[in-house]
């Protein structure tokens, strides 16, 4: 799902954000402060996780991180230096620019969080592991199992009391065929 962060939003979380944290590049601080000044450069800049993997994204770290202070990645390309990224980001404001902000606990903090967006270019159920996956398969089908369950059992109950024995013997068979799913899929598990 890709939803659109309003621009108020993002110059409050940018207020938050430069108060609180000191960038390990004062140039950082510049672009940020460039992009909380300049609504038509800030309105397609979206904040989002790897950075990298777009085609225009800078990120930036905070002091104490373990991050690369700066990266600016351009069509496939890395580069160190911010004001080459500041020019960048002045030249081409038409053009959308992708951030990511590194700082600790970043996913923990909500301020953060309410304006990070999808990145297009890498979704994060694409990093959702084989294992995982399989796991969430194998409960879906589980729970639409257990549902197809419920729904012979309670229409069990109306042919008993309507006294419709075909009915009855149908539905009987189906509960067993749903039994017998429900089992071998525990017992392959």
């Amino acid at each position: 799902m890709y939803s659109r962060v309003q621009l108020k939003d993002k110059k409050k979380f940018l207020k938050w954000f430069l108060q609180r944290y000191q960038m390990k590049r004062r140039e950082s601080m510049w672009i940020l402060n460039y992009l909380l000044n300049h609504d038509i450069v800030l309105n397609k800049t979206k904040f989002v996780e790897d950075a990298d993997k777009t085609p225009r994204g800078i990120k930036m770290a905070t002091v104490g991180t373990e991050d690369d202070a700066f990266r600016f990645y351009k069509d496939g390309q890395e580069f160190d230096h911010p004001e080459q990224a500041f020019h960048e980001v002045r030249l081409n404001w038409h053009t959308d620019l992708y951030i990511e902000l590194l700082f600790q606990d970043s996913l923990l903090s909500p301020e953060y969080v309410a304006i990070l967006e999808d990145n297009p270019y890498s979704k994060w159920n694409d990093r959702v592991g084989h294992d995982i996956d399989e796991e969430v398969d194998e409960a879906v089908d589980a729970f639409y199992l257990q549902k197809q369950r419920q729904q012979v059992l309670e229409d069990i109950d109306r042919a008993l009391e309507t006294d419709n024995r075909d009915e009855f013997y149908s539905l009987a068979n189906d509960l067993k065929a749903i039994e017998d799913q429900m089992e071998n899929s525990v017992s392959s598990s």
